[in-house]
C-alpha cells in the first residue's frame, strides 16, 4: 500500500514516514500542496495524509484538486484545527475523514485502514444493489436478472454511481470521472446519460437531488 504525507511540520512527517514505513507502506512526502497535486498523479497512493495548514496552498484546495484527478481517491485532513466548521470544510472539499492534532499514530493508522477496506467494498469485482448487479471485471451488468447492453459511457457512469452509492455526486464531478478533465463539452451530456440509463433499467434507479446532482437508489 502507498501513503503519500502533506505536511509541513517536518519533525511530524519524518515521524509519520518511519511510522508508516514500519507498517510495511511506501511513503512518499512533501511539505507543499503543489508538488503534493504532482506527486499524486505520479506516485498514485492509495491513501493521502493531508495537512490543511501548508505553507503554499490551503490544503483544502490540494483536497480538490486531487479529487478532480481522481475522483475515488483515498484522503485524511491532518490539521490543529478543530472547530466544527474547519472539519466541515475540509469534509466538503473532499476528504474522506479528519484527524485533530495533537493525535497518537495508532488512532490516525486505525482510519487509514478503515478508509482502505472502505476503499476495497467500492472496488469488488461485483455489486449488487437491490434488483440491480454489476460486474466491473466482465463489465455486465443485470436489471432483474436481465442482461442489459449499456455503452462504454452508459456503463462508466453507472459504475461511478454505484461506487458512489449513498452519495450524491454533481455533474461536475461526473464529467470529470467519466468524460475526463479534458471535456469542454456542455454540462447537459450527463443529463443525457442519465435518461439513457433510466430507460435501460427503471426511471426510479437514479434520483435527481435537484441543484445538487445525481445518486443512486438502493432499491
Amino acid at each position: 500500500m502507498k501513503v503519500l504525507i502533506v505536511e509541513d511540520d517536518s519533525k511530524l512527517r519524518r515521524l509519520l514516514e518511519l511510522e508508516f514505513t514500519h507498517e510495511k507502506f511506501e511513503v512518499q512526502t512533501t511539505e507543499y500542496g503543489e508538488d503534493a497535486i504532482f506527486m499524486y498523479e505520479e506516485f498514485k497512493p492509495d491513501v493521502v495524509i493531508l495537512d490543511i495548514m501548508l505553507p503554499d496552498i490551503d490544503g483544502t484546495e490540494v483536497a480538490k484538486k486531487i479529487r478532480k484527478i481522481d475522483p475515488d481517491a483515498g484522503i485524511i485532513m491532518l490539521t490543529a484545527l478543530g472547530e466544527t466548521k474547519n472539519k466541515v470544510e475540509g469534509l466538503e472539499s473532499g476528504a474522506d475523514d479528519y484527524v485533530v492534532k495533537p493525535f497518537d499514530f495508532e488512532e490516525l493508522l486505525a482510519r487509514v485502514k478503515a478508509l482502505l477496506r472502505r476503499k476495497k467494498i467500492e472496488f469488488e469485482q461485483e455489486m449488487i444493489i437491490g434488483d440491480l448487479s454489476i460486474d466491473f471485471n466482465s463489465r455486465t451488468v443485470k436489471y432483474k436478472g436481465r442482461e442489459v447492453q449499456l455503452s462504454k459511457t452508459e456503463f462508466e457512469l453507472l459504475s461511478y454511481l454505484v461506487k458512489n452509492l449513498g452519495r450524491v455526486v454533481s455533474k461536475e464531478e461526473i464529467l470529470n470521472a467519466v468524460w475526463g478533465l479534458d471535456y469542454y463539452g456542455t454540462p447537459n451530456t450527463v443529463e443525457v446519460y442519465i435518461n439513457y440509463l433510466r430507460k435501460k433499467l427503471d426511471p426510479n434507479l437514479i434520483k435527481t437531488i435537484r441543484g445538487i446532482g445525481y445518486t443512486i437508489s438502493k432499491g
